[in-house]
């Protein structure tokens, strides 16, 4: 429900922007199918399996898992916000070696950042990431932990903002929000443009500052995107086909 709020909102802003709007008018037929399309699976068929998958199936394998870990609300929070986001940092850097970069490419083939961009990916892209079987597990484990769940809620919220503009005309906003370790548009903004391997984090920059992949600056990147050099049905299905990029991806 939160992150349904938080898209209508970064929508509503996108829209109010003459800019936006005429990007928008220009994204073509295709850009548009990738975008809904996965968006709808993430934002619905994803959560549906998560739940199939461990509160039916495993459900039946192991009933005396539910509910096994008995943590308050903070912790469940902390669980989520901090653990799990650091294996996300893991799971993106992965994505980002040379073998795996295919999986993630289409996602780097987006051009102008707004709130459509979280979800552009292949059709079964979204399967790989960290957050459908984590999530999943502990949710089961902990039996729909509150904390737990507002992490998860606030987790996607971020990444919505995170790949808005909102930043773009407001570049001293980055500095306070950065120094506070959360990566922020314009942090994210960096990933998306030919310095691709930096900025992995998903609501922390604190992991890449630690790791030494960290990439700080005061100006939007003057390019975005990647030329995958593939056909449509190969961005749709199999981005393994060609998987070719006009950016180096190698970490």
């Amino acid at each position: 429900m939160i992150e349904a709020i938080v898209f209508g909102v970064l929508f509503a802003l996108l829209l109010l922007s003459h800019e936006a709007r005429q990007r928008l008018k220009t994204k073509s037929r295709f850009e548009w199918l990738l975008d809904v399309a996965n968006l709808t699976i993430q934002g619905t068929l994803i959560p549906l399996l998560r739940y199939a998958l461990f509160f039916i199936l495993l459900k039946l394998i192991w009933p005396q898992g539910q509910g096994l870990l008995q943590l308050n609300w903070l912790t469940g929070f902390l669980l989520n916000f901090i653990f799990v986001d650091y294996l996300y940092y893991w799971n993106h850097r992965i994505m980002h070696t040379r073998k795996a970069f295919p999986v993630h490419l289409v996602h780097h083939t987006v051009s102008h950042m707004d709130v459509f961009a979280t979800s552009r990916n292949t059709l079964w892209t979204s399967f790989f990431f960290v957050y459908l079987w984590v999530n999943g597990l502990f949710l089961y484990l902990t039996d729909l932990n509150a904390g737990f769940v507002f992490g998860m809620a606030l987790t996607a919220s971020l990444d919505l903002w995170k790949h808005s503009n909102s930043l773009q005309q407001h570049p001293k906003l980055q500095q306070p929000l950065s120094r506070l370790g959360i990566m922020t548009p314009m942090d994210h903004a960096w990933h998306h443009s030919s310095r691709l391997n930096y900025n992995y984090g998903a609501t922390w920059n604190l992991f890449d500052r630690f790791h030494g992949t960290y990439l700080a600056s005061s100006a939007y990147p003057e390019r975005l995107g990647v030329n995958p050099r593939l056909s449509n049905l190969q961005l749709l299905l199999n981005p393994f086909a060609k998987a070719r990029s006009s950016q180096e991806h190698q970490p």
